[in-house]
């Protein structure tokens, strides 16, 4: 029986194992030396005993050259699709060499006796054995050793309510007045990711998020638009949407920004007059981008009564969640590109861990930033407008059926809805001692949420395929080709 092929909804993106070790030396080798002189040109800007119009010069000129240089690896990347998988594995690869020294030096301490305080011997059941996990613990580690990662207390608060009267609130003090502008409940899936759009530049000092009810009673269920990452910068500020949000969620730890959507859709169902034993059973939709894959995944990767909130459909943008696996209830469509290299952040070429549905897109090469523009939520959003279209055009299959049933979350023509915006922003702690590797800070966690755990169980290396027994051949001999010319037969008499 002739096998069906398996129908597939992405461009073919190369994997890890394609390329060798070799490869990534040849490719980011010619940005090392440009890297360097840009260190250099950049570092005397910094020697006082020059003179003020040389160091001008300096900083300026190395602004150029970074920017250059940036230009050029971006090129790299994105002409090369699993480039950068391959990268963050080999960094897994480092971290988990230096796991291993780190674990023996541990138990040499604790059989020599220097261990007074009993602090290694708690540490060493802690050390990661898989890489990626060494990797995202390493820097979770130093981050809040030397007290840069210090997320803490988590708040919420509303900025607007369809319903009130007037519908924007006053801002907090001390906060700046929120600027939205789509306020309407979304009709089609494309919306909410062009919502996602907006809240990008809403000008709030934590991300803005938008909650919309749809329906009431039994059909009643909420749509809720996430933006991602807003705070690239090494150190945790006042907007949870940082760094420390993505380590932690990689790790399947509890973070700030798990903690703030929950608490912000609790407090939209309250306002809404939704009693709280309906909470953790209230069907929700997220389209998030980015972090807001991520935070979604989490979310759905546990019970509803464990998250405190009940995930069942998800639409994910750029998110890179592939190490997560969501629960086998939850509708799930994930959308790539192939040039985008934040999905690939998690190490993990898979792209299906689970029951979802991926889509992929390959993109052209712009003429600037092209991974800007590769992970750019406007990208998705005109990506998502041209699935919805070739939804329309071929209504069938398994992508069809999935995107119908996120569009079920939709209001209907006539159908109540009731939009609210919610901020959502962290307080920072304070080191119990600044300046050691002592600092230790904890995040605070609410009461009716769990930590989201899930397993992370995937192969370093490339599956072996069994070795097949071939039978030896034997090497032709003078006697044999003799026989062979020479007519013979044997007398059976």
């Amino acid at each position: 029986m002739k096998r069906r092929p398996r129908r597939r909804y992405r461009a073919i993106r190369r994997v890890p194992q394609a390329y060798p070790g070799f490869y990534l030396r040849l490719k980011v080798a010619p940005i090392v030396p440009a890297l360097a002189a840009t260190v250099a040109v950049g570092a005397l800007a910094d020697i006082s005993a020059l003179p003020e119009d040389v160091r001008a010069r300096a900083r300026s000129l190395s602004d150029d050259m970074g920017t250059a240089i940036s230009e050029q690896s971006q090129r790299i990347f994105f002409d090369t699709p699993g480039l950068d998988t391959l990268l963050i594995r080999s960094l897994s690869h480092v971290a988990r060499r230096t796991a291993t020294v780190g674990r023996a030096w541990a138990r040499a301490v604790v059989a020599i006796g220097a261990d007074r305080d009993g602090r290694m011997a708690r540490m060493l059941p802690l050390i990661p054995r898989r890489g990626y996990d060494a990797l995202m613990t390493g820097m979770l580690t130093i981050g809040t050793a030397v007290g840069a990662l210090r997320g803490g207390a988590v708040h919420v608060a509303l900025l607007r309510d369809s319903d009130a009267d007037p519908a924007f609130q006053d801002p907090l003090p001390g906060h700046p007045e929120a600027q939205i502008r789509r306020v309407d409940a979304p009709a089609v899936l494309s919306d909410m990711c062009a919502d996602i759009d907006e809240l990008y530049w809403s000008r709030t000092i934590g991300p803005a998020v938008k909650i919309t009810r749809v329906g009431e009673g039994e059909a009643r269920r909420w749509l809720l638009s996430l933006v991602g990452t807003e705070s690239m910068t090494w150190r945790s500020t006042n907007n949870p949407a940082d760094v420390e949000t993505n380590i932690r969620l990689m790790l399947g730890l509890e973070a700030s920004m798990s903690v703030g959507v929950v608490r912000a859709i609790h407090a939209a169902m309250e306002r809404d007059g939704v009693p709280a034993d309906r909470w953790a059973r209230e069907p929700v939709l997220i389209c998030g981008h980015s972090q807001g894959g991520i935070v979604a995944a989490a979310l759905a990767s546990v019970p509803p009564h464990e998250a405190g909130v009940n995930v069942a459909g998800i639409l994910s943008t750029g998110g890179p969640n592939r190490r997560i696996r969501v629960r086998p209830d939850v509708v799930t469509v994930a959308v790539y590109h192939d040039q985008d290299v934040m999905p690939s952040l998690d190490g993990s070429p898979d792209r299906a861990p689970d029951r979802r549905v991926t889509v992929g897109r390959s993109l052209v090469r712009p003429r600037t930033r092209p991974l800007y523009y590769a992970h750019s939520s406007s990208t998705y959003t005109e990506t998502v407008r041209l699935l919805e279209r070739k939804v329309r055009v071929a209504p069938w299959g398994r992508l069809a059926s999935s995107m119908a049933a996120l569009q079920d979350f939709l209001p209907t023509p006539g159908e109540d809805t009731r939009v609210m915006h919610y901020e959502i922003w962290q307080d920072i702690l304070t080191p119990s001692a600044e300046g050691t590797w002592d600092t230790v800070a904890a995040l605070e966690r609410a009461s009716a949420y769990e930590p989201a755990t899930y397993p992370i169980d995937y192969a370093a290396e490339a599956p072996r395929l069994p070795r097949v027994a071939r039978p030896k051949r034997r090497r032709p001999s003078v006697l044999g080709a003799l026989s062979a010319l020479v007519p013979f037969r044997k007398d059976r008499s």
